[in-house]
């Protein structure tokens, strides 16, 4: 997802997100099953039930002992939503404590934002939503160079893959010759490719044009939530935000998934 070779800490950088496949009766999907952050030597995976790793240590989520900050960096846990049933974990990484000394960026100047990486983690779907705040120079991966502008530049920073998101997508694959953040090394791993749903005519299907016919189609009688009450659960969000609403209560079938805050960002 990112990589930042230096950091206000002199430290690396990278996060990376495990995807989980599922080929449903409305639509075929993948969301975001587990998320790894690493900072130097450190490493912190969150998985799908909200639990986590810190330095292979193991967290469940109902922990009281959680850690109060990584890698020298403030680290805290928030239930959010409506009913507060969504776990947030919060990694600011605008400032150090080393040795109880805070340390700012090195460069204040260049830091317009706090640099904040947030994840959301929805035990019941047990889909993950990761946000990352701030103006990493640097960084490279799916989220892309913040001096290319619009483009979506290969690992040559170079190519500009914008009209080919499946392109993208394999370009940054965690490499074999790469670290890997997670404990478990699930299939598909490099050199394999990613694995994508094919339908009975043995075509590749295209989620997105599943996903507008099933928002402004008549498709939604097939599922256990009506687009009328997907409509009236994702009220409070607008814009595309709103539709990725209802598109997700919709196929999970699920009115709950409306509960994280996460549309509204």
């Amino acid at each position: 997802m990112l990589s930042s070779p230096s950091l206000s800490s002199g430290s690396s950088l990278s996060v990376h997100i495990r995807t989980t496949r599922m080929d449903g009766g409305l639509a075929s999907y993948s969301y975001i099953s587990g998320a790894a952050v690493g900072i130097g030597n450190n490493i912190l995976e969150v998985q799908q039930d909200g639990s986590l790793f810190a330095n292979g240590k193991h967290y469940v989520n109902n922990n009281a002992s959680l850690p109060t900050e990584f890698a020298t960096y403030p680290f805290t846990k928030n239930m959010i939503g409506k009913k507060k049933k969504i776990t947030q974990y919060v990694l600011n990484l605008t400032d150090t404590n080393i040795g109880g000394v805070q340390n700012k960026p090195k460069d204040p100047a260049t830091m317009t934002k706090p640099m904040v990486i947030t994840i959301h983690v929805n035990p019941k779907t047990h889909m993950l939503f990761v946000k990352i705040d701030g103006d990493i120079h640097d960084g490279i991966g799916l989220l892309g160079n913040p001096l290319a502008g619009n483009r979506l530049l290969g690992r040559d920073r170079v190519n500009d893959m914008s009209k080919d998101w499946n392109k993208y997508g394999e370009e940054w694959q965690v490499r074999d010759t790469e670290s890997k953040l997670f404990q478990e090394h699930r299939a598909p791993q490099y050199p394999d490719v990613c694995i994508y749903h094919v339908s009975d005519d043995g075509l590749s299907k295209k989620t997105h044009h599943l996903r507008r016919r099933l928002l402004h189609g008549g498709e939604d009688n097939n599922g256990k939530v009506t687009r009328e009450a997907a409509n009236a659960v994702c009220g409070d969000f607008v814009g595309v935000n709103k539709d990725n609403c209802v598109y997700d209560v919709m196929v999970m079938g699920d009115l709950e998934v409306a509960e994280d805050p996460c549309y509204g960002i």
